[in-house]
């Protein structure tokens, strides 16, 4: 926490809101490898029309520990806090997804938060997440391990930051770059060079088993890292890899109808929205209005509604995970998103409206979709900049693991050692080649 506090206080920039001034940082991962509670009572925090946290979990939490304990590999133990519904509370969770996955021999949560006041409710968050991972270990028999917190907004408001400052004391922050056993951090400027790193950081992490043995025998096994989260910069330029296994047309064409439904991108969508033949959802439906839903909101454009009233707005969040995921054979991948206006800094070459998009996924895998995947995620932010008024974009990339399957090794290793010719062969004519 104290960490966190710091980064604020030296990066943070003030923003009105309708609470006061608050001093907004820049999107955040944090990690605690031994998690220990600060003494919260999470039962009686967030509530809102007669729901809590622990109502939304509690029977979702039994689930996961069972299938934990069916298959420790799996990457599908993910549970939703954030409801569509929740675009129309006036105090909707801060929390907003919550992810289980196992590694280091040890069950590890990671949470995605889209705001957090670090003087008043991180005790209360980081306990929820705690108490999550806690309970699922004792019904599982699983060992504790880290809790990892993606903080889309983390901030202090101003009437606290003199009370902050003085718990700091002398302690800056420290930002953590490249891989851990806990966690990764890359920071790059374009798309095509941030999933580069993405893959060569990924063909050198761990290795294990995966819960596809038995379907597709050569992805039995992969090389993978937990919480990759990357920073793209300038996610408009140098877009695509050279190597990408996608082309620009497939890339425009997902972005548009699997992920935007993009024909209605400035209007909200009232009817089911077009899937395509054998597909059991999209994540333009699960933003723009799934049939299944008890309350159907389009919550991708409740947020460009939201961002155009006040751009620093914290609850642009669009939810693509439900609770039935739990319990299906193909829960998505992309959990949620979320948008937020970036304060400008000092200098006048960056005093400009910056959107940033996060988007946090349970499960990507890295060279066959997570290109892809990119791309048509940062066409979205741009979109949404566009129709929001913002001068520029950023964009945020986060897999709770991150892997590459057996079977798609030697096509990365290829990208990233790609062979090049003798010197002698790239000198000599064809007919001196065979001669010689």
């Amino acid at each position: 926490m104290r960490r966190l506090a710091a980064k604020i206080v030296e990066e943070g920039k003030p923003v009105m809101s309708r609470y006061g001034t608050a001093i907004h940082a820049p999107p955040s991962l944090l990690i605690v490898r031994k998690p220990e509670y600060f003494g919260s009572d999470v039962e009686e925090f967030w509530h809102t029309e007669g729901e809590s946290y622990v109502d939304r979990t509690e029977e979702l939490l039994n689930a996961v520990a069972a299938k934990l304990k069916a298959s420790p590999f799996t990457r599908r133990m993910s549970v939703p806090l954030w409801l569509p519904r929740d675009h129309l509370s006036k105090t909707p969770p801060a929390v907003t997804e919550v992810s289980f996955l196992y590694f280091n021999r040890k069950l590890n949560a990671t949470a995605y938060v889209r705001s957090l006041d670090i003087a008043d409710y991180f005790s209360h968050d980081f306990d929820l997440v705690n108490y999550m991972l806690e309970r699922v270990c004792e019904l599982s028999g699983f060992e504790k391990g880290s809790v990892g917190m993606l903080v889309g907004c983390p901030h202090v408001y101003e009437r606290d930051i003199e009370r902050v400052e003085k718990e700091l004391g002398h302690l800056k922050a420290k930002e953590v770059y490249g891989s851990t056993k806990e966690g990764t951090h890359i920071v790059e400027d374009y798309i095509s060079s941030a999933w580069h790193s993405a893959v060569e950081a990924v063909y050198n992490g761990m290795e294990k088993k995966t819960e596809w043995g038995s379907v597709f025998s050569r992805q039995e096994k992969c090389r993978y890292l937990p919480r990759l989260f990357v920073e793209v910069k300038k996610p408009g330029e140098n877009q695509i890899h050279d190597k990408a296994p996608f082309s620009r047309d497939y890339g425009i064409s997902y972005a548009h109808s699997y992920v935007i439904h993009a024909e209605c991108i400035d209007k909200p969508v009232c009817t089911p929205v077009k899937k395509g033949e054998g597909e059991v959802y999209t994540y333009a439906e699960r933003a723009r209005y799934c049939e299944a839903d008890d309350v159907r909101v389009d919550q991708l454009y409740a947020c460009i509604e939201k961002l155009r009233k006040n751009r620093y707005a914290r609850d642009c969040y669009v939810s693509i995970s439900r609770p039935w995921d739990l319990f299906c054979d193909e829960p998505p991948c992309l959990r949620g998103y979320q948008f937020i206006g970036l304060p400008s800094r000092k200098d006048r070459q960056e005093r400009q409206r910056r959107l940033a998009g996060i988007f946090y996924m349970r499960s990507n895998d890295i060279f066959g979709a997570m290109h892809a995947n990119m791309f048509a995620f940062a066409i979205l932010t741009s979109y949404v900049a566009e129709l929001t008024s913002f001068d520029s974009y950023v964009y945020y990339h986060f897999a709770n693991d991150a892997h590459i399957y057996a079977d798609s090794l030697k096509a990365a290793k290829e990208v990233l050692f790609p062979e090049t010719p003798k010197l002698l062969d790239s000198l000599l004519p064809e007919q001196e080649k065979m001669e010689t």
